[in-house]
């Protein structure tokens, strides 16, 4: 069988902890490269979990002919500028959400890699959990009613300086990092777009960065509500409640890939707890993508989505600014 040969852009935390053995354990991808901008740094990854080719560079990643696609897990600000490098070598791109500083960038890159026939999907790994699938039959099928709102919340106490994900130059703050997945959940749920927001942000006094971000989605026949937080206590769930029941996600984004996930589901009949069978979803994203790659799947999330997620954050931020509601445009 032939297998998607994957070079990785940089040696974050992230990707130790979270993908890199998902990626080692599919049976349609090779984790062939890793680069790190420190050659000490990708070396020592790579005898770690024996990936044959390790370069002190991105360019010399991108420049050896048998890498077929990239994993791109730098900070935020860096996902334009390496997706349009990566498109130019015709490797196909798994980026790392958001995908851009903002929609105009989104735009931007999207046609760059449309042009170039390459591949291009922001890494929101959630939506190839089974939870999240069951999740939305439930409400398709019309077995709690209409939905009428939608609570996310998600947070974190993260107080280090040095963290890129308190570096406001590199796109850091809770509304890139986790807001964008409460801004994600009801459009998938939904099926649509909000028409207008209206949001607060509390920024740190140290870092610069929002550390407390609460916002109010109109979908029109829907609401929904979130809030976000890099300086509070580990904490998420999201809340579907509709006309004849309602639906609890326990670990809506963090699912444990070694035990069952927790989905309570309550409507007139009762209140019942249903298991999804544990399912690693970095590695659902990973091979979903390769198969994406290998022509042997629709696209499961386009790349539009990912420029219809940007324009509700870049809403979100723009009320912040102008404590009025924002159009959606």
């Amino acid at each position: 069988m032939m297998k998607l040969k994957i070079g990785v852009l940089g040696v974050s935390n992230h990707f130790i902890k979270r993908v890199v053995l998902p990626m080692q354990e599919l049976s349609n991808i090779e984790l062939y490269a890793i680069a790190s901008r420190s050659l000490n740094k990708s070396a020592e990854v790579a005898q770690q979990f024996n990936i044959e080719h390790y370069y002190g560079s991105y360019d010399q990643l991108l420049a050896n002919k048998e890498v077929e696609a990239v994993y791109i897990p730098l900070p935020n600000h860096m996902h334009a500028e390496w997706i349009k490098k990566a498109a130019n070598t015709g490797k196909h791109i798994l980026c790392e959400k958001p995908m851009s500083m903002n929609a105009e960038e989104a735009m931007e890159v999207v046609e760059y890699c449309q042009k170039r026939g390459v591949i291009l999907m922001e890494a929101f790994m959630y939506k190839h959990h089974p939870q999240w699938l069951k999740v939305r039959d439930i409400i398709r099928t019309n077995n709690i009613g209409k939905i009428q709102y939608i609570n996310t919340s998600f947070s974190y106490n993260n107080a280090s300086a040095s963290n890129i994900r308190n570096v406001k130059e590199y796109g850091g703050g809770g509304l890139r990092d986790i807001g964008c997945y409460a801004i994600s959940v009801p459009r998938f749920l939904l099926g649509k777009e909000p028409e207008k927001v209206v949001s607060l942000l509390s920024f740190h006094p140290e870092f610069g960065t929002d550390m407390l971000t609460s916002a109010i989605l109109d979908f029109g026949t829907a609401r929904a509500t979130f809030n976000v937080s890099t300086c509070a206590s580990a904490f998420q769930t999201v809340d579907v409640v509709a006309s004849a029941g309602r639906i609890t996600i326990d670990l809506p984004f963090n699912a444990y890939n070694d035990v069952p996930a927790k989905v309570t589901v309550e409507s007139a009949i009762g209140t019942r707890e249903i298991l999804i069978e544990a399912a690693d979803q970095y590695g659902l994203m990973i091979a979903d993508f390769a198969e994406m790659v290998e022509g042997k799947q629709q696209v499961s999330v386009s790349e539009d989505d990912a420029i219809l997620n940007q324009k509700v954050l870049d809403a979100v931020i723009r009320s912040s600014e102008t404590s009025s509601w924002e159009s959606v445009v």
